[in-house]
């Protein structure tokens, strides 16, 4: 059985991860689960995780964890 999973990004963020899935000519989510793959399977995972810390670092948005956990409880309720 699969499992729904959400992320919550800021819009800017968004629509870069957007573009870079249609250019694949792939739904955002495939984009992403193919991503989460490729991650999991890379032989250095550190590498990646830096990786993806310095994008969140170049956005300008800053979610709090309280902001997030805010965002999934709305997130939720729909």
């Amino acid at each position: 059985m699969a499992e729904k999973i959400s992320v919550y990004v800021d819009e800017k963020l968004y629509h870069a991860l957007k573009a870079a899935a249609v250019q694949q000519g792939k739904s955002l989510s495939q984009f992403m689960v193919d991503a989460a793959v490729r991650a999991l399977h890379s032989p250095d995972r550190k590498e990646l995780a830096a990786e993806m810390d310095n994008v969140r670092e170049s956005q300008e948005e800053y979610f709090s964890s309280e902001e997030l956990l805010k965002m999934r409880k709305e997130g939720r309720r729909c």
